[in-house]
């Protein structure tokens, strides 16, 4: 430092010319050290923005290496490039001069089998099935551009069928033979109409490109025809062309239309995933819904079957195995399973409903062990699952849980109180018959059903036909609570609705809206009022719409909902007319006559009663001869039960008027609640 002053002072003083005094001197030595340092600061303050850069730089080349392992391990996946040894590997190689040779694939595919069958049991033909399915790829090889394989599932809801797929996918991952394991689901149920398309196609582009290892499809049967010819087309070349111009935007395909766009998609296509589509049909349902050429595409037809008394005590033993574990690690509960719990599970087995049966068991089971946890405070218990009286009980020093029984399929209560309303509906004797006959055959086809027999439940749709007021919205309420109350419907509530409901206001909304409708009445009765109104003629393409609508809707939701039509007898003969599978979706036609003037003066004696009034015996004969001049005359325009409904309104008010006109502080009970022949207007109308 003290050399770098001297050279600096020798600068500002060449030759010794100037000699300055000791204070300039010493001035001078002072800047020139300011100066210095400054130096100095703008020197360190470099070489740090050098060290920075030189860590930047690393970083950005650690990262670049990652990336490139990244890109290496994507294209191995892929099949694309010869994969890279690890450093470990190539000194390992170098040493060695040998790499490890790969797993056999037959003994990776024999090795998930044996895992999936610990967890699905009772399926072992089905699941050697789905293993060939699945493997068959890696023997006969994948053309580029064509799904691995493409596999139809069938059998019955709760034997397995998702569950099997899904514990296949991740076991096959796990040991290499497949990438992820990941499987990415399309309900085709959700695309019920043509004008769903736009939608389905977004969502294969997306299951497509999300490289799941398996796209499944299920519910094929109840999306529209017109969109069926999609998923064929990729069953069979792996390519779906489109129709359309589509561009990517925002991660969304989109319909652009015939706009000129960068980057257009053209055609969606499949890069080696399995196609796996699920029905509880047969084999048959595939050549119904796709045809001869999508039949030829599929490599592998699958289906499960029924359960044998062996494979539901295993399944039963395997539940309570589940729950003593879920029961250990949540709540601190051990639990024994003793000789005989597996066979009381096994016995709740619903051949209806599946394993998911024994699922709701165990789920309950559960939910009571921690409400006991709960009220009780227990930190530790031991226990045992045994047999008592034929039902499971979860027995442990401080309290007892039981397993719930089934609810019946019919509540025998609700059934009788619904009987006791219909005995109250006034005439209509053959209807009513026809209600209750519903029971009978009800209940053998239930039990068919359970049993794992053909059951033919008959068709519930109905047509009532008659004038104004003779009872079609009522009768339609009480259908609606007989079938909840025997268990046909899973809501039993009514859904009243109009045209004004199901028609839309411009193109493309009327479909919609009947869907929306459906929706809302499902597991109840769809009501629609003066259905004729529907339709309008051969030009009414919205009510022919909606129409169209509903008939697929019926179909598709065949088991939880029931359709009720009413309006005039001549009407809706032509409106029949309208779809050619109207009518043979309406058995049942139910003509509601007319009241006799008899019948309309119990039902004003009924009205009367229950507003908490009486009627005076002076009143029978005015009213009945009232009722049969406004019934013989027209009985249409009278009203029917509506004309009798307003009278009885109109002399509560009456009777208002005339008992205010006294002291009403003299009044007895007798005489509020009493109606007389003044109060009822009988009178011809003008």
């Amino acid at each position: 430092m003290k050399n770098d002053i001297d050279s600096l002072l020798d600068a500002l003083f060449p030759n010794g010319r100037l000699q300055p005094g000791p204070n300039a001197r010493s001035r001078a030595a002072r800047d020139a050290e300011a100066f210095l340092k400054r130096v100095e600061s703008g020197k360190k303050e470099t070489d740090d923005a050098l060290q920075q850069s030189l860590t930047d730089l690393s970083r950005v080349q650690a990262e670049a290496e990652r990336s490139l392992q990244e890109m290496r391990r994507l294209l191995n996946d892929d099949g694309a490039a010869a994969p890279q040894p690890s450093p470990k590997d190539e000194k390992a190689e170098k040493k060695t001069g040998a790499q490890e040779p790969p797993a056999d694939p037959a003994l990776v595919f024999q090795k998930a089998r044996d895992s999936v069958g610990e967890e699905i049991i009772g399926q072992d033909a089905f699941l050697n099935a789905l293993f060939a399915a699945f493997r068959r790829p890696s023997v006969t090889g994948t053309a580029e551009g064509r799904p691995a394989a493409v596999i139809a599932v069938s059998g019955k809801d709760g034997t397995g069928r998702h569950s099997a797929v899904r514990v296949t996918a991740g076991a096959l991952q796990r040991g290499g033979a497949l990438k992820n394991g990941r499987i990415a689901s399309i309900d085709l149920s959700l695309y019920d109409a043509p004008d769903t398309a736009k939608l389905l196609i977004q969502d294969l582009y997306a299951a497509i490109r999300s490289g799941d290892d398996v796209i499944l499809f299920e519910n094929f049967e109840r999306c529209h025809p017109s969109l069926l010819p999609m998923l064929s087309s990729l069953a069979e070349t792996g390519t779906l062309r489109l129709s359309s111009r589509y561009a990517l935007q925002k991660g969304m395909l989109i319909d652009v239309g015939t706009a000129l766009v960068p980057n257009a998609v053209s055609e969606l296509r499949l890069s080696g995933q399995y196609l796996v589509f699920l029905t509880e049909k047969d084999r048959s349902a595939f050549a119904d819904a796709f045809g001869a050429p999508f039949l030829n595409a599929v490599t592998d037809f699958c289906a499960t079957g029924d359960f044998s008394e062996e494979s539901l005590l295993k399944i039963g033993r395997a539940a309570l195995e589940e729950l003593a574990e879920r029961a250990k690690a949540r709540l601190g509960f051990a639990l024994r399973i003793e000789e005989g719990a597996a066979q009381c599970v096994a016995a709740k087995f619903s051949r209806k409903d599946g394993v998911e049966s024994i699922d709701r068991m165990m789920e309950d089971l559960f939910r009571k062990l921690s409400e006991e946890k709960l009220r009780c405070g227990v930190k530790d218990a031991e226990g045992a699952a045994r047999a008592e009286d034929g039902t499971l009980a979860l027995v442990f020093p401080s309290f007892t849980v039981h397993a719930s029984e089934e609810k019946p399929a019919i509540d025998s209560t609700a059934v009788e109180s619904v009987k006791r309303e219909l005995q109250r509906v006034v005439g209509l004797e053959k209807i009513k018959d026809y209600v209750l006959s519903l029971e009978q055959n009800y209940i053998i086809q239930r039990l068919r059903e359970e049993r794992g027999m053909k059951a033919d439940v008959p068709t519930m749709h109905m047509i009532f036909t008659g004038n104004p007021g003779t009872g079609k919205t009522t009768i339609a309420r009480l259908v609606a609570k007989y079938l909840k109350a025997m268990g046909a419907l899973s809501g039993g509530q009514l859904v009243e609705v109009t045209r004004a409901d199901l028609v839309g206001r411009y193109v493309g909304h009327t479909a919609p809206l009947t869907r929306q409708v459906i929706r809302s009445a499902l597991g109840g009765v769809l009501f629609i009022d003066e259905a004729y109104s529907l339709w309008r003629g051969e030009d009414d393409s919205f009510g022919l719409e909606a129409i169209d609508t509903l008939v697929k809707g019926m179909e598709d939701n065949r088991r939880d909902l029931i359709v009720i039509l009413a309006g005039y007898s001549r009407e809706m003969e032509t409106f029949l007319e309208a779809n050619s599978g109207l009518r043979s979706r309406f058995p049942n036609v139910i003509e509601f006559p007319d009241y006799t003037a008899e019948e309309l003066l119990a039902i004003t004696n009924t009205l009367v009663e229950d507003k908490g009034y009486a009627l005076s015996p002076d009143c029978a004969a005015p009213l009945l001869a009232y009722y049969e001049k406004r019934q013989r005359e027209d009985a249409k325009s009278a009203g029917n039960g509506r004309m009798a409904r307003n009278l009885v309104e109109e002399a509560i008010l009456r009777q208002s008027r005339r008992l205010t006109a006294g002291d009403v502080s003299r009044l007895t009970k007798e005489q509020l609640e009493t109606l007389l022949p003044e109060d009822f207007d009988t009178e011809d109308p003008a």
